[in-house]
């Protein structure tokens, strides 16, 4: 029997008996539980892979090995797709206590303001690292991690708006067995707001190479942080290049996504000290496995719904009061599933993350007080979709 959880984006008109549902969501509870616990577990040779990564591709270190960014393609207007190899700069995860939000180095005249969006598309290989066998993937030396960027243009589909630049970022973890083009309607109200979105495509979470599982999970964690470096190391010659500001940085992620997301931000073991607020979306955090560091003022929003098909809200809500310190908002979409609040536009649950996420990227990136007490009212203005607790 397949024993697998369900993909996360998976869509079924057939509605499965309470029995079956309580036996899916059991299965997958349990998957999760086992896979982070043996993440949490080798959380020190995920610390010394990221400091081996930051030690082999620094430019000049003279170790022969390096990451290479390979761009597939790019809408930038009259910018061919072109190939390139660079060695670029990395910098390893940060394991103390993480800094308090820093000030935002610009703010764009009108916060309200909503841009074009352009995209690109870059190939980032690890050489440091590499990917497990995986089904009939025989596994390889090196992780590749097909990255997209979603950004402020100056048009639809054109160059970046540098006006108001640099901008912060979010990097996006997505779910299982999808990829980042799924949460596509989400990602670009985003970077409407005037956030530049990283995208990565995660080996074998994603389905490829050799079929969705968790044989490399605990390797997503390095891999986060990589497309972070690689992300700030991109030259002037690509749409990214200077658009990001190092100091605003947001890690957010759906489902298995929100996994990485929060161990990123709350684990001692996977601290990235770069990340300066984190949005957890459709799950129970107690699924992490890990003891999470308090009262270290990093922002969270976690967003739960109460039908999640994998997740029990009673025990997602109960953990998080126990165990998330302020600065936190814990959001509740009332008769809410797994994946419509965060992939389909015009569902009203989809409208109300969109307004309160981008809110609280506002907030906690931007230093827009005003905009991070909205998350407060984006939920009280709809009461028959949503609650907040503090």
């Amino acid at each position: 029997m397949d024993h697998s959880p369900l993909p996360c984006g998976a869509v079924s008109t057939v509605l499965p008996s309470p029995d079956d549902r309580d036996r899916a969501a059991a299965r997958h509870q349990s998957r999760r539980r086992r896979r982070v616990t043996v993440a949490v577990a080798t959380a020190v040779v995920v610390l010394l892979v990221g400091a081996g990564v930051a030690a082999t591709t620094v430019l000049g270190d003279g170790g022969g090995r390096s990451a290479r960014a390979v761009e597939r393609t790019s809408t930038t207007a009259g910018a061919p797709a072109s190939t390139a190899t660079t060695t670029a700069p990395t910098t390893a995860p940060a394991t103390g206590a993480p800094p308090t939000t820093a000030p935002p180095t610009t703010t764009p005249p009108d916060p309200d303001r909503r841009y074009p969006v352009g995209t690109y598309s870059v190939q980032y290989v690890d050489t440091t690292r590499a990917t497990s066998p995986n089904g009939s993937f025989p596994g390889a030396p090196t992780r590749t991690l097909p990255t997209t960027f979603w950004f402020p243009a100056v048009s639809d589909g054109g160059p970046p708006d540098r006006a108001d630049g640099p901008y912060p970022l979010v990097l996006f973890v997505h779910g299982y067995n999808v990829t980042p083009d799924f949460y596509a309607p989400m990602l670009e109200r985003w970077a409407s707001a005037g956030y530049v979105v990283a995208g990565p495509r995660f080996p074998i979470l994603s389905g490829q190479p050799g079929g969705a599982s968790h044989v490399d999970y605990d390797q997503l964690f390095g891999d986060a942080s990589f497309v972070i470096s690689q992300t700030l190391a991109s030259g002037r010659d690509t749409p990214i290049g200077g658009l990001v500001d190092p100091t605003r940085i947001a890690a957010a992620g759906h489902s298995d996504g929100e996994m990485v997301t929060f161990t990123l931000g709350f684990a001692s073991c996977c601290r990235e000290g770069r990340v300066k607020s984190v949005i957890a979306m459709a799950g129970d955090l107690s699924n992490a496995g890990v003891d999470p560091m308090r009262d270290t003022g990093l922002p969270i929003l976690h967003v739960m719904e109460t039908n999640d098909e994998y997740d029990p809200y009673q025990h997602s809500i109960d953990w998080d009061q126990q165990n998330l310190t302020p600065p936190r908002w814990m959001v509740t979409l009332l008769g809410a599933s797994h994946v419509p609040p965060y992939t389909q536009p015009g569902n009203p649950y989809f409208e109300l993350v969109s307004a309160a996420t981008i809110d609280f990227l506002d907030g906690t990136l931007k230093g827009n007080a005003d905009h991070l007490a909205r998350v407060t009212t984006d939920v009280a203005a709809h009461p028959d979709l949503a609650s907040l607790q503090r």
